[in-house]
């Protein structure tokens, strides 16, 4: 027998109490505020026209079976509590203010289309490789916070942490998405981020990209670089970093947006020497056009012009890898050139 505990406010009679959960029939209205949902082995299903507005929503599964929570639109809730061994299985649209709790060994899946939101104060608690949050493709998890540069900062935990800093990103949208790569014919692992900073230039960020042993798609976590794309996901380069047990260290970001990780052979450049000697600019000094070739083909995807005070200069690349700086002060620069293979830095000189 399934068993359900309710402390709750009912406005409408259309709710059902079966043997395998609580469902909300149409037109009905579950008024959740300062309320306690507890469902045993059962699924908790809201299809009416109205929303929950908070509370709190407790799902033990004792059985090892999974159980649902369907949510016909966006819901919100204070607290969503996972207990004991089995999988939750999430179809809709989650808002938490509070937290999501795992305790023993739940899972919480998200199905097709799903995503969950954490509000400005709500974190994720508990979650560990044997209690974790898996995604299908195209599933999200998403946030907004404050960032402030030297101030550390883990997003309610959402699987990025920020540390150090000399520009404070101010209001940063973050999501956790679910999905592959293919790099070059490599695969990625299942998890990837995209970070949206209000500021997003000069950073000097270190940080903390968070993977479960799940998301790796059958990848050695050790042998994981990380790698970038501005593009959503067209074009990528490799920024390295270094892996550790639960994740994956990326130091000196000046920069955020699209962000995954694949085996750090996937844009390997050994065979053909070193990056930086590869890719070469010309003339330098210079006092009109500045040429950017490099012997590995056509792998230049972006560039990106720094005075040394950090400040960035409007700077655009030319289909044939040149851009114009006559309209630069004369002094020294630093010239980030973004190719498919990695990162480049140059110094360049303005002179006339």
């Amino acid at each position: 027998m399934r068993l359900i505990y309710l402390l709750i406010t009912l406005a409408s009679c259309q709710i059902s109490l079966g043997q395998k959960g609580l469902y909300i029939a149409p037109e009905a209205y579950l008024n959740t505020e300062n309320s306690v949902i507890t469902i045993v082995d059962g699924d908790f299903v809201n299809a009416s026209n109205s929303t929950l507005n908070g509370g709190f929503l407790q799902m033990k599964g004792l059985d090892t079976q999974p159980h649902r929570l369907i949510l016909k639109d966006e819901n919100t809730l204070d607290y969503l509590q996972l207990y004991d061994t089995s999988v939750v299985e999430l179809d809709g649209q989650l808002v938490l203010n509070k937290e999501i709790l795992f305790l023993d060994t739940s899972k919480f899946e998200m199905t097709s289309d799903s995503h969950v939101t954490l509000g400005p104060t709500a974190e994720i608690v508990g979650e560990f490789d044997d209690n974790t949050i898996i995604g299908a493709d195209g599933t999200y998890i998403k946030t907004t916070r404050n960032h402030t540069a030297g101030v550390g900062n883990d997003f309610g935990l959402i699987g990025v942490h920020v540390t150090n800093g000399t520009t404070s990103m101010e209001s940063t949208e973050i999501y956790r998405r679910y999905g592959i790569f293919d790099i070059n014919g490599n695969p990625t692992v299942k998890r990837y981020y995209e970070i949206n900073p209000t500021v997003n230039e000069a950073l000097d960020i270190n940080a903390r990209f968070y993977l479960s042993d799940v998301d790796l798609n059958g990848l050695e976590r050790t042998s994981l670089a990380a790698f970038r794309s501005t593009d959503n996901g067209t074009t990528f380069t490799n920024e390295g970093g270094t892996p550790s047990t639960y994740f994956h260290l990326v130091e000196h970001i000046d920069s955020f947006s699209l962000w995954t990780f694949a085996d750090a052979s996937t844009l390997a450049i050994e065979s053909i020497g070193d990056l930086n000697n590869s890719i070469t600019i010309a003339p330098n000094p210079a006092n009109y056009t500045v040429n950017i070739t490099s012997n590995l083909g056509n792998v230049i995807n972006a560039i990106e012009l720094f005075t040394l005070s950090g400040q960035k200069m409007d700077t655009n690349l030319n289909t044939d890898n040149t851009f114009d700086v006559r309209s630069l002060a004369d002094g020294i620069y630093i010239l980030k050139i973004i190719s498919q293979h990695g990162l480049v830095t140059k110094k360049l000189i303005v002179k006339r």
